[in-house]
């Protein structure tokens, strides 16, 4: 595993006992998507990034044997406690160890963004699923945390905030890996309120999702600093508070 991949697991396997408390855009994603997913699939259900599996009690009522596969140990030991999956992985997602034409469906709730290669990913799940399986994922585009980004900009050059795709670019890539996957994508902007930026950065760092490629700082400590960010945050409304912008994209597919 590499170096980034190897954060990025530590840092939400920090966070796997206070995940679900602070996932309030992941609550709205994922149970959006659940319905996408056929009300029933005969055979695995692949859930990838499970996470700490809040959503596992939903998932395997709609399928017949639930695999879980997220590349942090510590969110898989979570999950693991509802003893709701046929099996528990832990794996990249763009290297599943899994046979080839081995699962009837997959379903991915905001973990693709964090995948460097989003075409492999899309190959893996080509090789992995049957004709005929469902796919539906969820996934960050270009845009999110648009505000955040642009307060630190203001106060330093140093990288803070990750980059995502453009939906465009993403769609294209995931087509051109995996002709086989007949995807799908539709994109929402979901924003979401907070009383300063100290709490959004809080709830970036409940989630485990506080991790940022190229950073090498520990963090911002200082009260001025937060205090200078906070005050180059634009506000949104009369009361005060801040936005921060997620823009969603929704991908569904079918393996032909």
């Amino acid at each position: 595993m590499s170096a980034q991949f190897q954060a990025v697991a530590d840092h939400f396997s920090k966070a796997s006992d206070s995940y679900f408390a602070a996932a309030r855009l992941q609550q709205q994603t994922g149970y959006a998507a659940l319905e996408l997913l056929p009300d029933y699939l005969a055979g695995q259900l692949l859930d990838l990034g499970c996470g700490p599996g809040w959503l596992h009690p939903e998932l395997t009522i709609r399928c017949q044997s639930l695999l879980a596969v997220d590349l942090s140990q510590g969110m898989l030991d979570k999950a693991k406690q509802q003893q709701l999956a046929a099996h528990y992985i832990r794996a990249d997602a763009a290297e599943l160890p899994l046979a080839d034409a081995s699962v009837d469906g997959v379903f991915s709730n905001l973990m693709l963004q964090w995948c460097p290669q989003p075409d492999q990913v899309s190959r893996e799940l080509a090789r992995v699923c049957k004709p005929g399986a469902s796919l539906v994922l969820t996934t960050l585009l270009d845009g999110t945390l648009r505000e955040l980004k642009q307060a630190f900009q203001q106060l330093d050059a140093r990288p803070h905030v990750n980059d995502f795709l453009p939906a465009d670019v993403l769609l294209e890539r995931l087509k051109s890996a995996s002709p086989d996957i007949e995807w799908h994508l539709q994109t929402h902007s979901m924003p979401l309120p907070y009383p300063d930026v100290l709490a959004l950065a809080r709830e970036l760092k409940s989630l485990g999702a506080n991790y940022v490629v190229g950073k090498t700082s520990k963090g911002l400590t200082g009260k001025q600093y937060w205090q200078r960010l906070n005050a180059a945050y634009p506000l949104h409304d009369t009361h005060e508070q801040v936005l921060a912008s997620y823009e969603v994209g929704v991908l569904t597919g079918t393996r032909r």
